[in-house]
């Protein structure tokens, strides 16, 4: 089963779970082949300048990290 962008960021909500080390860490809960997949990602508080961060958002508009975290997982720098 392999978690790809588009099924993180199509039609998913990610939900904000807590702030660590200068980090806004997200969840997005989701099925792929009928499986459940918990994805988490960083969303770096020095990225977000003066942007507004909910505690729920729709997944897409955090993509950028979305992406920066899977690239993270496929190269075995993040477990």
């Amino acid at each position: 089963m392999k978690v790809t962008l588009t099924n993180l960021v199509k039609n998913t909500t990610a939900h904000f779970v807590c702030y660590r080390d200068g980090d806004l860490w997200y969840r997005i809960s989701l099925e792929v082949a009928n499986e459940p997949v918990i994805f988490e990602f960083p969303v770096p508080v020095a990225d977000t300048g003066t942007g507004i961060f909910n505690a729920e958002v729709k997944a897409i508009t955090l993509m950028r990290w979305i992406r920066k975290q899977l690239d993270r997982i496929e190269k075995g720098q993040w477990g």
